[in-house]
């Protein structure tokens, strides 16, 4: 065999090497970022997990208590479903990984739907409170902002489950949309990010956000299009509905909203 053949023949092996190292290093990406986005969740929703309390220590309102119950359990189910589906696609356990996401479609509908409805009935209880730099009527549009965005996101993951890697960063982003709601609940989190405004919102997920793109790009020796387009359209979305939110267009469309 000559030299050149010999060189062409270790560049390949070399190529093909690397091909099959990028996927090993990104093996468990999902898994890990699953781990961090529940222990956010607990961190965030402790008071709720542990003495049934709201935010800041607040009695949840008896009228509203069996809705957060199922609007709560369903996130967190979805959670932990996230987790468990990250770990079944490395462990090559992909017929009971596609099984279990059925499972995951009722979850996700129950966690939209639930959390649509609780986010209307609460504001409804008292929409001029105070709350994030705007009153809880604004705030409404916010809430509903994310549920849409986790509603799409699980939508565009079901309709792509058949094209895996576009498929992991739908359920990926349909994930980290709704974890605001726990980053909010954490005070370690206001010194850095703010308590108003679309940066206190969502400055912390979106910066959770970055560094899930920038880390998946890394593993993956090239950037992750789907991932980080998804993400661009997430973060332009929450930004624009909660700069929106606070106009007296957003006041009057979040009356409409609540009319019965």
């Amino acid at each position: 065999m000559s030299a050149t053949a010999t060189e062409h023949e270790g560049v390949a092996h070399a190529a093909m090497g690397a091909r099959t190292r990028r996927p090993q290093r990104g093996r468990y990406f999902f898994a890990v970022a699953a781990i961090i986005m529940l222990a956010l969740m607990v961190a965030g929703f402790h008071p709720y997990y542990l003495r049934g309390k709201g935010m800041a220590g607040r009695t949840i309102s008896p009228q509203l208590a069996a809705l957060v119950f199922v609007h709560g359990t369903a996130l967190s189910a979805w959670l932990l479903l996230f987790l468990v589906q990250s770990l079944l696609v490395p462990a090559r356990r992909l017929r009971v990984h596609m099984r279990l996401g059925w499972y995951g479609i009722l979850v996700a509908a129950v966690a939209a739907t639930s959390g649509m409805m609780l986010a209307v009935e609460s504001v409804r209880e008292m929409p001029t409170a105070p709350f994030w730099g705007m009153t809880y009527q604004q705030f409404l549009l916010v809430m509903l902002s994310e549920v849409a965005l986790f509603s799409l996101f699980v939508f565009a993951g079901v309709l792509l489950r058949k094209r895996p890697k576009l498929h992991k960063s739908a359920m990926l982003l349909a994930s980290l949309s709704i974890l605001a709601g726990a980053t909010v609940r954490m005070p370690v989190l206001f010194p850095v990010f703010g308590e108003a405004g679309s940066q206190g919102i969502y400055g912390p997920i979106l910066t959770f956000g970055a560094v899930l793109v920038l880390v998946r790009s890394v593993l993956s020796g090239a950037t992750d299009r789907a991932l980080t387009a998804g993400y661009a359209v997430m973060a332009v979305v929450l930004i624009a509905v909660s700069e929106f939110a606070v106009t007296d267009a957003g006041s009057v469309l979040a009356g409409v909203i609540l009319q019965p």
